[in-house]
């Protein structure tokens, strides 16, 4: 038997009980994650850099009578008085024995509709997801959430409230629905799923929990082939009151570049992103807030960029050091000041 590490130490030590034979509490465990990071703009309409506490996020995870799972985490924030930042998450999962599927309930983060939406932030292999993504999907929602798997394929679909709160929702907003489904096909790929994500959002401008886009698809697969993993992505939106549609494709590639760095199963992975974002009208596409905004309040119509990455994996998706660079390149039909050419850096720690 290996030697149990470091790390294995320090993260068994959060798991505060366990005891999988108990009838009523199987587990109890103190959760979060910190994600930490330096970036940097270099544009042609200017340059801006700071380092941001990412994501601070601290709770816990409990399993209850086999069948049940409890968890709540909050975000922290470190200026001012009080520790407490919002409500992160907030729910409970029934997962039946001997089935694959499962109901949960609450406070959720949305991770539920296409290629980079569909995968946590401590799992996304870039330390952003791409700009269409930040612009047409939801953070956090309220409400219940299925899915479920027979043979090689699966499903999910939910509801939530289009309103949300500092923890749940007043409900007054109308309700969304998302459906999905996915079948395990390797197409050029040792292995791979098919995915297809339908997101209908409510009409309704004071819908906070969601952007302003009526319809929401996106079309993409998942594929592996040794050291390969790659990711390809067809989203389309329908604003939901200019009308017209904004386009999106993702291509994202990662080449595990060497399994042990120094020896310890601390793996250096490699990342390639491309994106094309387009929009029917003037003005409908933003510049990613958190960066290129910092230089300009860009708007324009037609978006590209490509990012490269390396992530070092001192404990898997646990403890990971990232670095990378994005050049992106804004058009601007209605030549009003939304044009945008730069390159933005980053060095993280998740």
């Amino acid at each position: 038997e290996p030697p149990v590490s470091t790390y294995e130490k320090i993260w068994d030590a959060l798991v505060f009980y366990e005891n999988p034979d108990h009838p009523t509490i199987q587990s109890f465990s103190l959760i979060g994650r910190y994600h930490g990071q330096y970036w940097s703009v270099n544009a042609d309409q200017g340059d801006a850099a700071d380092w941001e506490n990412r994501r601070k996020i601290i709770g816990f995870s409990s399993k209850w009578f086999q069948n049940f799972t409890v968890q709540a985490q909050m975000f922290l924030q470190t200026d001012g008085g009080s520790l407490y930042g919002g409500l992160y998450e907030a729910f409970i999962k029934w997962s039946p024995s001997d089935t694959d599927m499962s109901l949960s309930v609450g406070r959720l983060d949305y991770l539920f509709t296409g290629f980079e939406r569909s995968r946590s932030s401590k799992r996304i292999k870039t330390i952003e997801r791409g700009l269409l993504v930040n612009q047409i999907m939801p953070a956090e929602v309220v409400g219940a959430h299925l899915k479920g798997k027979k043979g090689r394929f699966s499903y999910h679909a939910g509801i939530f409230s289009g309103s949300i709160e500092e923890e749940f929702s007043d409900f007054e907003a109308g309700s969304a629905t998302v459906i999905g489904a996915a079948y395990e096909t390797n197409l050029f790929y040792e292995s791979g799923s098919l995915h297809l994500d339908y997101l209908h959002a409510p009409n309704e401008r004071d819908a906070n929990a969601f952007r302003p886009y009526r319809h929401v698809v996106s079309l993409w697969h998942r594929g592996k082939s040794g050291r390969l993993d790659m990711g390809i992505d067809l989203t389309v939106a329908q604003p939901l009151e200019t009308g017209g549609h904004v386009f999106g494709l993702t291509i994202e590639p990662t080449w595990l570049l060497v399994n042990e760095v120094f020896g310890n199963n601390d793996p250096l992975e490699l990342v390639l992103r491309y994106q094309y974002a387009d929009s029917s009208r003037d003005n409908s596409l933003f510049l990613q807030r958190r960066y290129e905004q910092k230089v300009t309040t860009g708007e324009g119509d037609r978006y590209q960029a490509l990012y490269t990455g390396l992530s070092y994996f001192l404990y898997g998706d646990k403890l990971k050091l990232m670095a990378g660079g994005e050049y992106a390149h804004m058009k601007d039909a209605a030549n009003d000041g939304g044009r945008y050419k730069g390159w933005t850096w980053f060095g993280a720690v998740r």
